[in-house]
């Protein structure tokens, strides 16, 4: 099996959809003898932030001389960038041989009534490269919830992350902040450090209950002070010490504190914090690129955190272009971000899940924006914007839509 033909494997187990539970993944690794044991996994659960919490707490441990394996889903880029080792996408003909094996093994479930989704394939497959790569941490990112995500098959992790945890995925997780704390809190077990920021009381009691019931530490990321917001990087001081990043964004502070603490936790020094968070890169999360801010919000807590760095970074004219999926809360997304838009230009995410781009205009002139357009594509989204005079241009809404948009940008500019 090649790139491409594993590629299409995975892409054809598509259709399977998400299927929380631990079954089809305990089968698929016992098959392939377990290869997720043995491993020094730091586990990352949340609604929003787990990706730069990733990128700086792997940008920390790579400054001390450490081997970081990633595992992330979804990539919004090159696929090959879910699984990394020290910043860069595997290789690709590691990738085929490790889905080479997963494909055996899961014809052979599959005989017995066990059909893998894709994520667990791929989530199999993270564990076979990691084996075989034997970097010193693996950070593993849930792909939704925790406790019935298929990244919880593992037994004994370093320790466990909980980022920023808001109303999302509410058919899976629940339709309340404590339910979905639960389900994020499922991945905690015993004896192992968790490491939280400072969240609303219902989601810290559900926290605290876990870690008391674990008889797991728990630490608390929420010593932020003196940020101070500059166009290429931002300032701030936690428990004291200063520190300094160049991923854009209010809410980076507290994914940075986060992986501080992490790193705090594991014994890195101060230096190498300071020097690994500097050197930090994550793509897609307020990203600017000239005029343009490329940026992943696409839910209600993403959604005011994004209201929050337009209100911080931005002035003058701004358009956004904008394209929600049908089942994410796209109403809410509309009213707390319309008061900063002088003009939305609206198109629809690939997929059935996107929704109708006429729909989102009409949500955007409901919330008071005048000026929306219902565009076509992407390309002439951002042509459209291109050639108006707009101080800034947001992308955002869907993951989805980012790196096309980012494309057509790069090659407009070139």
């Amino acid at each position: 099996m090649d790139y491409e033909e594993a590629r299409r494997y995975i892409q054809g187990l598509t259709p399977r959809g998400i299927k929380p539970g631990l079954t089809n993944i305990t089968r698929l690794c016992s098959a392939l003898r377990n290869p997720e044991r043995g491993q020094n996994f730091i586990h990352i659960a949340g609604t929003n932030g787990k990706g730069s919490v990733g990128a700086f707490l792997g940008s920390i441990m790579n400054v001390t001389g450490m081997s970081v394996g990633r595992f992330v889903s979804p990539a919004v880029g090159d696929y090959l960038e879910s699984f990394t080792i020290n910043g860069s996408p595997i290789q690709a003909t590691l990738y085929a041989k490790c889905a080479e094996k997963v494909k055996h093994a899961a014809d052979i479930l599959e005989a017995d009534g066990i059909f893998p989704t894709s994520f667990e394939a791929e989530t199999a497959i993270a564990f076979l490269a990691f084996k075989e790569l034997l970097p010193d941490y693996v950070l593993l990112e849930c792909g939704m919830g925790g406790r019935l995500d298929s990244t919880n098959i593992i037994e004994s992790p370093y320790s466990s992350i909980i980022t920023s945890i808001s109303l999302d995925h509410k058919k899976f997780l629940g339709n309340t902040l404590a339910k979905i704390a639960a389900e994020k809190c499922g991945i905690i077990k015993d004896n192992c450090p968790i490491i939280t920021c400072k969240q609303p009381d219902e989601i810290m009691e559900v926290i605290a209950r876990n870690a008391i019931e674990h008889d797991s530490p728990l630490y608390i990321a929420d010593d932020i002070e003196n940020i101070c917001a500059y166009p290429d990087k931002t300032i701030f001081t936690f428990e004291g010490r200063e520190y300094e990043i160049n991923l854009l964004g209010t809410y980076q502070p507290q994914n940075a504190a986060l992986a501080i603490k992490a790193a705090q936790v594991i014994g890195i020094s101060y230096g190498s914090i300071f020097d690994g968070l500097k050197k930090a890169k994550w793509e897609y999360r307020f990203e600017r690129l000239g005029k343009y801010i490329l940026d992943g919000a696409h839910n209600k807590g993403a959604a005011i955190a994004l209201a929050g760095s337009m209100s911080e970074y931005l002035s003058g004219k701004t358009a956004f272009i904008c394209g929600c999926f049908k089942d994410k809360d796209y109403k809410r997304i509309v009213e707390i971000t319309a008061p900063y838009a002088d003009t939305v230009y609206c198109i629809k995410p690939p997929g059935e899940r996107g929704l109708n781009s006429e729909t989102l205009c009409e949500e955007y002139r409901a919330a008071g924006v005048v000026n929306t357009v219902n565009s076509e594509t992407m390309s002439e989204a951002v042509k459209a914007v291109s050639e108006a005079k707009y101080d800034n241009v947001v992308i955002f809404g869907s993951l989805s839509i980012l790196a096309e948009a980012k494309r057509i940008i790069k090659r407009l500019e070139n």
